[in-house]
């Protein structure tokens, strides 16, 4: 009898610790300047975030990101925005970002430190507090990525990307904490990011493409902070000496999470010369085998890197993507990426799934043989004179914490939910 009794109460246990939500480890949360409307116009400098550690009040990092009217992440030598609101007050526009395992349980007892409000933030089922903290004395600095402008590379707590020939688009080497390859050594995850403009010129069959070593990209401000290293950076195309392609990028870089802001162009003058403009994004990995890949407007279909396309993976490529869209993929191996494409403003063109199994394809620009797997989106019929908004974000993770595809989809993609007291 006290054997069963002893059973029970471990299965109790367990059953009480799987019904409890995970933490989203590292995960950056973004607030607005709305949810903060009783601070709106008080000075963003005048507070620092705490929350309660063993048992103690103590500084968390921040970042407030200024927005621009526009709609886009704010840089000074974007000449083509204009800041939204006061840069050093807080805004309706503004954005917050703080890590939410950063956040605790309530304050209990006193304390000497002047706190102005409590901040409750809900994510993933679970709640966690923060404290504003007016005109503290002690301050948070642990910082968590950073940039290098000179070397183009991208540090992180959890992950590092390099970037080869002074080219933020061509990427090279990714290692993410804790991945190994099959042989247990130390393994880049990517080969490269791969990027396509093709078109006909002066007629559909004489077709041209574009790919990164004709997009060089120039970096024109960087702006470093705790949570986010932030960079904007333009791109022109011109073909025949006329401009077929200008690209803005804001590229937000997180501890476990990458989001780049692309606004492009294809000039009306363009349609002289070019036909059908299509655009391929895509990350080919570097022999990720038994990788399995899902998405959210595929319905049950599971991709599964071998080398060579399935039926299923057939199929998959003829189901044009619809509604909110996320992929998943997932190595098995100590690293998943959830991946979405948010097409803001201007997409009335067909997108679906670009998706390449070959281990002898050649596919440039390239560093390793074949295409293990070649992941992304393909654009195809874009028009000319408008400008087009997307955002690529993608979230990194040891296993996705033990979720199905679905789940973590929508843990990670909801939007987090906040609360102000003022006291």
């Amino acid at each position: 009898m006290e054997h069963m009794k002893n059973n029970y109460y471990r299965l109790s246990v367990l059953f009480f610790l799987l019904a409890l939500p995970f933490t989203l480890q590292a995960q950056i949360i973004t607030l607005t300047g709305d949810d903060f409307k009783s601070l709106q116009g008080k000075q963003s400098g005048l507070y620092s975030f705490f929350a309660v550690k063993e048992g103690k009040l103590q500084p968390v990092p921040h970042q407030w990101v200024q927005w621009s009217e526009e709609g886009f992440p704010f840089f000074k030598e974007d000449g083509s925005t204009t800041l939204a609101g006061d840069p050093d007050r807080i805004d309706a526009s503004d954005r917050l970002l703080l890590r939410f395992e950063d956040g605790g349980p309530a304050m209990s007892g006193t304390t000497s430190e002047k706190i102005a409000a409590e901040l409750a933030v809900q994510q993933g089922g679970e709640t966690r507090l923060f404290y504003l903290v007016k005109n503290a004395y002690l301050q948070s600095t642990e910082r968590y990525v950073q940039f290098d402008p000179d070397t183009l590379t991208i540090k992180s707590t959890d992950f590092a990307l390099t970037m080869a020939d002074d080219n933020l688009f061509k990427w090279n080497d990714f290692y993410f904490r804790g991945f190994e390859g099959e042989n247990g050594q130390r393994q880049t995850i990517l080969d490269t990011l791969k990027l396509r403009l093709s078109a006909g010129v002066f007629g559909e069959n004489n077709r041209i493409t574009l790919n990164n070593d004709n997009l060089d990209p120039k970096v024109k401000e960087v702006i470093s902070g705790p949570l986010t290293a932030m960079i904007y950076a333009s791109t022109s195309v011109k073909v025949a000496r006329v401009p077929v392609l200008r690209i803005d990028n804001y590229f937000l870089l997180m501890p476990q999470q990458v989001e780049i802001h692309s606004r492009f162009t294809l000039p009306g003058i363009a349609d002289t010369i070019l036909k059908r403009p299509a655009l391929d994004i895509s990350l080919d990995g570097n022999g990720l085998y038994n990788s399995k890949l899902v998405t959210s407007w595929t319905g049950n279909k599971v991709g599964v890197t071998d080398g060579k396309l399935s039926k299923a993976e057939k199929e998959m490529l003829e189901m044009p993507l619809k509604g909110d869209n996320w992929i998943w993929f997932g190595t098995g191996r100590g690293f998943d990426m959830l991946a979405q494409l948010a097409f803001v403003k201007g997409f009335t063109t067909p997108v679906r799934l670009l998706y390449q199994d070959d281990a002898s394809q050649v596919n440039e620009p390239e560093r390793f043989a074949g295409q293990l797997p070649n992941v992304g989106f393909s654009l195809t019929d874009l028009p000319f004179g408008q400008e087009f908004y997307f955002i690529a974000r993608m979230y990194y993770s040891k296993d996705s914490h033990g979720l199905g595809p679905s789940q973590y989809a929508e843990a990670i993609l909801s939007p987090s939910h906040a609360t102000l007291t003022v006291r």
